[in-house]
């Protein structure tokens, strides 16, 4: 293709670029604040670039762009697209899991609770105070929502949950669902009991005194704990003067509990900075990323995040990566953004997250002074953390290399198998029926060559037999034809069954004419393990370690097939129970399932609550609760 000719028609708005090969697969996705000069520099003719450039352009086709309305939506949907294509050669989180955040709601007596992703409507809270009066104006990693407030998000949901045990345990908040008007609703639960909550269920507490925990609450998760040591230390003196002796001490013990919270803190400066501190290490086939976050001068966190697809690159390029995946789901930047390498897009990064914050974000390297010697201490913990990981992989191949070479002598083949892949159906009398491909190279399990199937030819027939070997037939004809996504061909292939999944496997293989292929297959009823052309089962008696590899490869298989049947069926289910509710049509169903994570969720809700849910009303909520009760009962 003549990349000069579609270069000279590219625009130079901000915008996200893909790159193609010939067959149209996206080999790599990026972002530009200019398009056309970014595009320039990948398909200029001197070739230059580094070796993973290199090849990219060599086997590009094609490209295609998105224009954005700025650096922030460009940001955002680069990320979104790498985790939707997965492309070659961008890096990416070898464990790209969502992160979790903490809402808490804009009701008269606002409650907390747990939220899997960032809904698409939050918005980074700005500088001005927001509704209600609660809202600390200059609060951090906080959004708003037409129902709330987001905090986050947390590294991990143990976080999360500790964080919110805290703000109970701490300050009394509620976590429960009821509706509450400031009159009594039913008995008051475990949690007042036991003083996790000041129980405004009991009508005993009023929306001012509420008011003052919720202001607390949210300066507690913004990072702001020296703001409610000042309140507390003056709201107990107030209480002794007043001769609130039974208050004061309540508010003595809450003093004490948040000192003790403070206490695992540590203090890195004097001065009340906000930054975060983003230090790399790189490996021959793995990097490590270490984010320590400062907020008024303390060290509130320390996260790691282990990235995959990092042969060849630097550690500019890799914190470049962690910047794009890290950023674009926060929503939110600190002042300052300390990197452990020059980064040559600095500037344009100090642009973007400027945009993202509301205000002046600088991304630079520390040169001296306490920033970086920080940063060296986030350095060595990276380099640290690598190690271990790169050994605890180390012990693995060893314990994998010897359960591959009685692998191979109890198989009696010439060498122990390099790529083994196996493979397993999942399907409810033939509907939703779906395969799975796992591989394992070198005896450990290669998770970026793992491969989903939706019968077609055999969809909604349920013949196990029959699915498998249209999904064996694919595969091998896919490898057959150079398709790099099925190369290279395996060593070995396991089948989840007995001789009549072994027949099925050998006859897919004839077809494909590549009967040099070594099958095995593994019953699961007492574990045997079946070769072709062989009466009896395979003595593995002498070969433990293999034996436990063929189960555990094959173990693997079945998950990631129910994994994906899974997904496939609960979408079907969704999609046909809201489907029937009279009144509810596509877009109501949308915003359903973006306000609640399940239908069980929205079973649970009150009619208060679904009627909240934009492009709902009170008659629509009022049909899903009845509709969804009736298919309880």
């Amino acid at each position: 293709m003549d990349f000069g000719e579609k270069l000279k028609s590219t625009p130079t708005q901000p915008g996200v670029y893909l790159i193609k090969d010939g067959e149209g697969e996206v080999l790599y996705v990026g972002k530009a604040q200019a398009l056309r000069p970014r595009l320039r520099q990948h398909f200029r003719e001197d070739k230059k670039g580094s070796p993973w450039q290199q090849l990219m352009i060599q086997r590009a086709a094609d490209f295609d762009f998105i224009v954005t309305r700025s650096d922030v939506e460009a940001l955002i949907l680069e990320a979104n697209l790498i985790k939707e294509r997965e492309p070659q050669f961008n890096i990416r989180l070898a464990d790209d899991k969502s992160y979790p955040y903490i809402k808490l709601t804009d009701e008269k007596y606002p409650r907390l609770m747990l939220l899997r992703d960032l809904p698409k409507d939050a918005q980074p809270a700005s500088g001005r105070a927001l509704k209600r009066g609660y809202h600390d104006p200059k609060r951090h990693e906080v959004h708003t929502l037409h129902d709330g407030t987001v905090f986050g998000p947390y590294p991990n949901a143990k976080a999360m949950r500790r964080t919110m045990r805290l703000a109970s345990q701490l300050f009394g908040i509620r976590s429960c669902r009821k509706k509450l008007d400031g009159e009594q609703v039913g008995r008051p639960c475990l949690n007042y009991h036991i003083h996790r909550c000041v129980g405004p269920c009991t009508g005993k507490v009023s929306e001012e005194e509420y008011r003052q925990i919720v202001r607390q609450v949210e300066l507690f998760l913004s990072g702001k704990s020296d703001e409610i040591v000042k309140e507390l230390e003056d709201q107990m003196q107030q209480a002794a003067a007043d001769q609130q002796f039974e208050r004061a001490a309540i508010l003595r013990d809450k003093l004490r509990a948040v000192r003790r919270v403070l206490e695992e803190q540590v203090i890195v400066s004097t001065k009340a900075r906000e930054e975060d501190v983003i230090a790399a290490a790189v490996g021959e086939d793995r990097a490590l990323v270490v984010l320590m976050a400062v907020r008024a001068g303390k060290l509130v966190s320390q996260q790691q995040y282990v990235f995959a697809h990092t042969a060849q690159r630097s550690k500019a390029e890799v914190i470049d990566a962690f910047l794009t995946q890290h950023y674009s789901r926060s929503g939110w930047a600190p002042k300052e953004v300390l990197v452990s390498a020059d980064l040559p897009s600095a500037e344009s990064w100090s642009q973007t997250l400027s945009e993202l914050r509301g205000s002046k974000v600088q991304v630079r390297r520390p040169q001296r002074g306490e920033k970086r010697r920080l940063m060296e201490l986030a350095a060595r913990n990276a380099q640290i953390n690598l190690l271990r990981i790169a050994e605890a992989r180390g012990e693995r191949r060893q314990a994998a290399n010897a359960a591959l070479a009685d692998l191979a002598q109890m198989l009696a083949l010439s060498e122990p198998p390099a790529r083994i892949e196996s493979y397993d159906i999942s399907n409810i009398q033939g509907q939703h029926a779906t395969g799975s491909m796992v591989t394992f190279t070198d005896g450990l399990s290669d998770k970026q060559s793992y491969r989903h199937f939706k019968m077609r030819q055999t969809a909604d027939k349920p013949d196990d037999y029959a699915m498998m070997g249209e999904m064996l037939h694919r595969r091998l004809r896919r490898g057959a034809q150079g398709d790099e996504k099925f190369l290279p061909l395996p060593d070995l292939i396991l089948v989840d069954g007995g001789k009549g999944q072994l027949g099925v496997a050998v006859e897919a293989l004839q077809k494909t004419g590549m009967e040099g292929i070594t099958v095995v297959a593994l019953a699961k009823r007492e574990e045997e393990v079946f070769l072709p052309d062989e009466s009896e089962p395979v003595d593995v008696g002498p070969y433990p370690r293999a034996h436990f590899l063929l189960q555990r490869i094959r173990d693997e298989a079945h998950r990631f097939a129910l994994q994906y049947h899974q997904g496939l069926r609960g979408k079907a289910m969704t999609r046909s129970v809201l489907d029937e509710i009279p009144g509810i049509g596509p877009r109501r169903r949308q915003e359903l399932l973006k306000a609640f994570p399940s239908v069980r969720a929205i079973s649970q809700a009150s009619v208060d609550e679904l009627a909240a849910v934009p492009a709902m009303n009170r008659r629509a909520a009022q049909a899903v609760i009845e509709h969804l009760a009736e298919l309880a009962q």
